[in-house]
């Protein structure tokens, strides 16, 4: 009650009256003085002038008790003027004036709004869910967490900033696509039509595979909120949409198609020429192929690479021995003493990147050359396509499906998983020097 009876007395100095914008706008202290004024039409709301100048929001408000009775008085800020306008704080003490009476405490209320501000926007759950479940529970997120990790241990050996190291996809479709248009929103306030759209414009702007990839990727983040309780539903669950699903391909290039392409990669500059024809060669992910790196040759006399398991798909690390024609192409790479990756246009500081626009120099190359000697154009075909093509032209040659799939790298499941150790080197070897005779000299 004191704390009360000292309120009152305030109000009656700093006295009463019905607030408008005109007066507001005028309104201000004495030197080394506050002044705070009551609002008329809401009593328990007040402006209050600081010595700066600076005009804020306040009430006084009682909590309804179970007894019947109310509790003590307390205040509540509801922000500054003009940001918060006359119109805009009396709502907002109306608001608070409606919780007190049911017993609900504002004050309580608001600190929980600002909680949910803190840990339930859509970035901020967007980075827990890449950091406790992406990089934890999915094979990619795993990858870019061990490659962020030794990138931080060879800093710190010398003493200089870590790498940049790529992201895992869910983290960069969703950082650079999803969070600049739904920074700022609770997870909760978003839509399913807003999902939609946003999947409408990235189909626009970037393809149906890309608006495919993030609608995955929405799908495991609010599945991953509701499980955490943080929304009690998914706007992205359930969006059946022909246009975004996945087509599997099985397209697969002739030899004559191969060779056509093998030929254009010798029109296109290093490093993209080598990388096209070491793709053909060794069967391989375009990404693999793309980070070779000195550090994966344990010697010159074995002709192979070992790609890490925290850079291999399977988790598992993955040895490629190198056929006659694809070790002249390695050897005849630079070594570079800024660094160690082999296919790089930064002094090997960093691999290739930017395959979207050498894939198109690759293709126009292969335009100009069937322009030139009056052939049929070969339909289109993309990078991944090379890979399946490899894999059928070795069967085709007679290398057995079991020494295939291991020149891929494929996790290989059930009792050979378990009980079959052979590494199967010199079988991989041999696959892929009868492969490469098909191509040496060429």
């Amino acid at each position: 009650m004191a704390t009360a009876v000292i309120e009152e007395r305030v109000e009656e100095q700093r006295g009463r009256e019905r607030l408008t914008d005109k007066r507001l706008e005028k309104l201000t202290a004495r030197s080394g003085e506050r002044l705070e004024i009551a609002d008329t039409l809401i009593r328990e709301l007040r402006v209050r002038v600081g010595k700066s100048g600076k005009k804020s929001w306040s009430m006084l408000y009682r909590v309804a008790q179970p007894d019947g009775k109310r509790g003590a008085m307390k205040r509540l800020n509801l922000g500054v003027y003009p940001q918060v306008s006359l119109s805009d704080a009396r709502d907002k003490a109306r608001e608070a004036l409606e919780a007190a009476d049911k017993g609900i405490d504002p004050a309580a209320v608001r600190a929980e709004e600002i909680d949910q501000r803190h840990t339930r926007t859509f970035e901020t759950v967007l980075a827990r869910w890449v950091e406790l479940h992406v990089k934890v529970s999915t094979r990619d997120g795993q990858r870019a967490k061990a490659a962020e990790e030794l990138a931080r241990k060879e800093a710190e050996e010398k003493g200089t900033e870590p790498r940049k190291v790529g992201r895992c996809p869910a983290e960069r479709l969703l950082t650079d696509l999803v969070e600049p248009k739904w920074r700022g929103r609770l997870l909760d306030s978003i839509r399913r039509t807003e999902v939609i759209a946003l999947l409408d414009d990235i189909v626009v702007d970037k393809g149906a595979n890309v608006a495919r990839e993030v609608r995955k990727h929405l799908v495991g983040l609010f599945s991953w909120a509701i499980d955490r309780g943080l929304v009690d539903i998914s706007p992205a669950a359930g969006i059946k949409r022909k246009d975004l699903r996945y087509e599997r391909r099985t397209r697969v290039l002739s030899m004559d198609e191969l060779g056509r392409v093998w030929d254009a990669a010798g029109d296109l500059s290093y490093p993209f020429g080598p990388w096209v024809r070491l793709l053909i060669l060794t069967g391989q992910r375009k990404s693999e192929i793309a980070k070779l790196n000195r550090d994966w040759f344990d010697s010159d006399m074995e002709r192979l690479f070992v790609i890490p398991a925290h850079i291999y798909k399977t988790g598992i690390k993955h040895a490629v021995p190198l056929s006659a024609p694809a070790w002249a192409i390695v050897e005849g790479l630079p070594r570079w003493n800024e660094g160690t990756h082999i296919l790089s246009g930064s002094g090997g500081r960093n691999a290739i990147s930017g395959f979207s626009k050498a894939e198109a120099r690759l293709r126009a190359k292969i335009a100009e050359r069937e322009a030139k000697a009056g052939l049929v154009p070969m339909p289109h075909f993309e990078m991944h396509d090379i890979r399946r093509s490899v894999t059928t032209h070795l069967i085709r040659i007679g290398v057995r499906e079991e020494h295939v799939e291991r020149v891929l790298g494929h996790k290989i499941s059930g009792v050979a998983a378990t009980y079959n150790h052979h590494d199967y080197l010199p079988e991989k070897r041999a696959a892929l020097e009868q492969w490469g005779k098909l191509w040496a000299g060429k």
